[in-house]
């Protein structure tokens, strides 16, 4: 074939100025037609050739197919050899290209194979059949070439991978025998010889067609690794071998540089990434301890996690989901170098989704770090420096100019986004989170169709993802705890470092004995540093006599850190001489510095991820806090080493932030619990008195009256914790104080004493709002369980309830809203009234699932008691089971799939036609995203409506039958009349219904 010799270099060198110039980027899956003419991009022959194939008007079909057989393992040869020249975007699309081209070109060897009594393309000995049978077998091939074969992805096991293809080729082999049987030559044959035929051309040639795909994409594996990490090869391979637990993602960095394109970065570029790297060589929390915290270059272990795709039906908030329909992979490192190298990083965002502690920071610090920058460019962001605003060009805006600060806006790096901490993001944005994300989404969208594209990688808290919906077609990927075998080598890193401390002070290193008394807390990796720096002080770890639940190590280790802190510099923190010999003296200094440190979690906690300076936080300690003349000062929170100064913004001042936002968000919980129980006490020693007063909130209003409990799942589950330890007798009469000052709220208030405490500027009904719904989830947690709403507001109470849920919802933000409709809802119980729960103790019925429009709508009306809309959602249910929660979702100025779908069904009289063809275009559209059985029957149900309206109709339904139910043999021709008989309805309508019966 003429131009093989030069073929790859020009075609790079040609495709890489479209790229740059225009808008050119292959779709996922890669048709058979785009990727030929990919690697045939300097060949016009071989692009002329598909173009008359897809077209169906080659002539010599038998030539036709040997020419591109014998095109594609020449092509795949030069592209092994020149692919040094390739960009890393350029070589993932040229691998995608490959693999569909491998997929057919299996197809052609394997019928090749095939033994038949006589050959598709030369037909029998008569000419005039001959003819005939070409043009039929003319019409397979078209339909052929233009499929699009699927895809591995990283994401899906090799079996997945496997069984996809051979539904792939199963669909051709049974498209086969019907072309045949409409062949004058079939009339040739006995009965005999028609069964051998298609026995020969059903699943035993689909198997045919399987083992040769393997050995080819065994081979295109060994050129390219990264399509062997695509196809997720390794995980086959691994568990045939013992291997030692894998650490720091170091083989992902090995392999990537192994295919490396060599390319010297920029100075910007390399000093960003020597920047990650010595990230890594600095521990990830200051201490103050004799203790020696390992960085993470040298302790960073390759958690197992679990991934899945976001589909219509995936429920990625449910723990149970994820046991039910995925796996536990041990290949992280080959996971993401499959992930960044394929061509879904570059359209869909990978979202890390984990509990606190498991280490979704520490893995986005570590994947900075391994990423190659002569291929990559990583920039991490942090969640708390996005917009506050998150519309989509403010974003896109912010995000660009992070890429291009990072030398990040050119082909011949991939740019890698890490957005680390969604959570983070502030809860006052107009933009809820789930809309930050679809932005993202759209912003990495936009970048996917231009020369520029950008991978994207976003962590994000498990009681935050609950309540956000994730794009269709984005990877989750969820960290599991420490295996046994992971726990006992980051023991052996953590006694080798601390070793020489050990002996010096005669402590005991770090036991597996002593670790495992504390599972399953310990198998978290920040919960198992907490617990080892716990036990580097005297060995107090062995002194527990029971578990450890997460709150008693965070007050304990807290506690710990307050102390040593103090005592580290007596003069500076003006720690009083009596505090070394008195022990109250000294537990008196710890709760003053845990106090303080609450107070700066709080203003923190208030201002919603907003930067919160020294000044700041002073000025609000003392609105709240006086202490007397006498107090020794207490101890600064600055200098705890869980405290420091957080990476200033574009243009904006560094702030302070907690190492580990959780431990602001234990320390939240725990000054509301203290408050509690000092309110719940004082209300018992009122009760005694001969002079009763009133229980005063004011303090209490000024905690609980900016920011709803409910933005952190954390601090609510902290405080349920702290709540439970209270004494029975204390509980229930905590439980009849707050009972009472949610009925009484917004009529009596004394706040004369912290007026000046404003943290962020609220009108009096988004106070009042805001102090109800935290109100009534501290009852909530109190009771432990539901709470039916008689016995809080009596008669009135369906009344009372919904005008407090209706002001709620129109005073809070909308991720303020969204988070509280995620931990509430409401219920009527058999008696008529409404029982409040905690949302994990009652499921939605129907359930859209979390992660969608429908899901949020769902979850709205049940904490508003809106019976209305949970009649039609009700009604609804069925389309829900089959389509999810987003088929209620539309765009502006246009209807929603589920809408197009009941149009078609009743009132099809009253739509015009126009309307009626977009519907049944949407309605074959979602047909994709349905599983076998069911797209098949609601095919058929489209096809049952479609046959009744081919009179109405006519000339528009070609472009739609021809793309969705178009059948060998019988659509060319039928589309040939349609277009020469438009204007005589009669036999427009028979060429129709010769489609739709073809298909059927």
């Amino acid at each position: 074939m003429p131009g093989l010799g030069s073929l790859l270099p020009a075609a790079v060198l040609r495709c890489r100025a479209l790229w740059r110039t225009s808008v050119v980027a292959l779709r996922e899956p890669v048709r058979y037609c785009d990727a030929i003419r990919l690697l045939g991009a300097d060949d016009p022959d071989v692009v002329e050739l598909i173009d008359q194939l897809v077209a169906d008007e080659a002539t010599d079909l038998l030539a036709a197919r040997t020419e591109l057989v014998g095109f594609t393992h020449q092509a795949l040869n030069r592209l092994d050899r020149e692919a040094h020249l390739l960009t890393r975007v350029e070589r993932t699309r040229y691998i995608a290209a490959a693999h569909s081209a491998i997929v057919v070109t299996a197809f052609f060897e394997s019928l090749d194979d095939t033994e038949l009594p006589f050959r598709l393309d030369n037909g029998l000995d008569d000419a005039a059949a001959g003819v005939a049978d070409r043009k039929r077998l003319g019409e397979f091939v078209a339909l052929l070439v233009a499929s699009a074969p699927p895809l591995p992805r990283p994401q899906r096991s090799t079996a997945d991978g496997r069984a996809r293809v051979r539904r792939f080729y199963l669909r051709r082999c049974k498209q086969l025998p019907s072309v045949l049987r409409g062949m004058p030559l079939w009339e040739e044959l006995d009965e005999s010889q028609r069964r051998a035929i298609t026995e020969r051309l059903g699943a035993s040639l689909a198997d045919r067609c399987v083992r040769r795909y393997e050995e080819l994409r065994d081979k295109l594996a060994a050129s390219f690794p990264e399509f062997g990490a695509w196809a997720s090869l390794s995980m086959v391979r691994a568990r045939t071998s013992v291997t030692d637990v894998p650490m720091g993602l170091s083989r992902l960095q090995h392999r990537l540089q192994s295919i490396s394109t060599g390319r010297v970065p920029s100075a910007v570029r390399g000093a960003l990434a020597r920047a990650h790297e010595e990230r890594l060589n600095v521990p990830p929390v200051r201490h103050t301890g004799g203790t020696h915290i390992p960085p993470l270059s040298i302790s960073y272990i390759n958690p197992c996690f679990r991934v899945t795709e976001i589909t219509a039906h995936a429920r990625p908030h449910d723990a149970a989901w994820w046991e039910e329909h995925t796996e536990v992979r041990d290949d992280l490192a080959e996971f993401l170098l499959g992930y960044v190298t394929s061509p879904r990083a570059l359209t869909h965002p990978l979202i890390v989704v984990g509990p606190p502690g498991s280490g979704k920071s520490a893995l986005a610090s570590v994947l900075a770090a391994r990423l190659p920058d002569s291929d990559f460019t990583a920039v991490r962001v942090s969640g708390r420096n996005l917009p506050a605003d998150g519309y989509d060009r403010v974003l896109a805006d912010r995000f660009a100019e992070a890429l291009a600060a990072a030398g990040g806006g050119n082909c011949d790096a991939l740019p890698v986004l890490i957005l680390d901490g969604l959570e983070e993001v502030t809860t006052r944005s107009l933009a809820s989170r789930s809309d930050l994300l679809a932005g993202v989404t759209r912003f990495q969208r936009e970048r996917a169709a231009g020369p520029d594209p950008v991978a994207v990688v976003v962590t994000c808290r498990d009681s935050t993802a609950a309540r956000m919906r994730f794009p269709l077609g984005s990877v989750v990927l969820r960290l599991e705890d420490f295996t046994d075998a992971q726990l006992a080598t980051w023991l052996s890193i953590w006694n080798r470092v601390n070793s020489s401390y050990f002996h010096h002070h005669g402590v005991a290193s770090l036991d597996w004995e002593t670790v495992e008394a504390h599972f399953p807390l310990a198998r978290r990796p920040l919960f198992l540093l907490m617990l080892a720096l716990y036990d580097g002080v005297g060995n107090a770890l062995r002194r527990v006599n029971a578990p450890l639940r997460e709150t008693a190590l965070y007050e304990r280790w807290l506690r710990m850190l307050a102390d040593s802190t103090d005592r580290a510099d007596p003069v500076a923190t003006e720690r009083p001489a009596e505090a070394e010999s008195d022990p109250e003296v000294r537990s008196g200094r710890i709760e003053q510095a845990l106090l303080t440190a609450s107070l700066l979690a709080l203003s923190l906690f208030h201002r919603g991820g907003e930067v919160v300076d020294g000044a700041t936080v002073a000025a609000d300690r003392d609105a709240l806090v006086r202490w007397p003349p006498h107090y020794a000062r207490p101890l600064d929170p600055l200098r705890l080493p869980c405290v420091g100064e957080t990476p200033p913004a574009e243009g904006a001042p560094t702030g302070l932030a907690f190492t580990d936002p959780v431990l602001g968000d234990y320390l939240v919980a725990r000054l509301v619990a203290e408050e509690l129980a000092e309110l719940a006490e004082a209300r018992m020693r009122e009760l005694r008195s001969i002079r009763p007063a009133p229980v005063d909130d004011s303090f209490l209003y000024a905690l609980l009256s900016f920011t709803p409990l409910s933005v952190s799942g954390e601090v609510l589950r902290f405080l349920a914790d702290r709540l439970r330890l209270l004494a029975p007798h204390v509980r229930d009469e905590l439980r009849l104080v707050l009972a009472e000052l949610l009925r009484e709220a917004g009529r009596h208030r004394r706040e004369a004493h912290y007026a000046g405490y404003r943290p962020v500027e609220l009108g009096a009904a988004c106070r009042d709002a805001i102090y109800t719904a935290n109100l009534l989830l501290v009852l909530m947690g109190v009771h432990g369980g539901a709470v039916p709403l008689r016995e809080l507001f009596g008669a009135g109470a369906v009344r009372r309830w919904r005008s407090l849920a209706h002001l709620w919802r129109s005073q809070l933000p909308p991720e303020q809203w969204a988070s509280l409709a995620e931990s509430l809802r409401v219920h009527e119980d058999s008696r008529g009234g409404l029982v409040v729960y905690p949302c994990e103790g009652l499921p939605l019925d129907p359930d859209p699932g979390a992660q969608t429009y429908l899901g949020e709508v769902a979850r709205d009306a049940a904490l508003l008691a809106d019976s209305g809309t949970q009649q039609l959602l009700h009604a609804l249910s069925p389309l829900i089971r089959l389509f999810g929660g987003d088929v209620t979702a539309r765009a502006a100025g246009e209807v929603s799939d589920a809408y197009a779908v009941l149009a078609l069904a009743f009132t099809a009289a009253e739509t015009s036609d126009e309307d009626l063809v977009s519907y049944y275009d949407r309605a074959f559209s979602l047909a994709a995203m349905l599983d076998s059985d069911n797209r098949l029957r609601f095919i058929v149900f489209l096809l049952r409506q479609l046959r009744g309206h081919t009179h109405r109709l006519g000339a528009r339904l070609v472009p739609l039958v021809a793309r969705y139910v178009r059948p060998v043999g019988v659509a060319r021709s039928a589309r040939a009349s349609v277009r020469r008989l438009a204007e005589e309805h009669n036999e427009h309508v028979t060429a129709i219904r010769d489609v739709l019966a073809g298909r059927w």
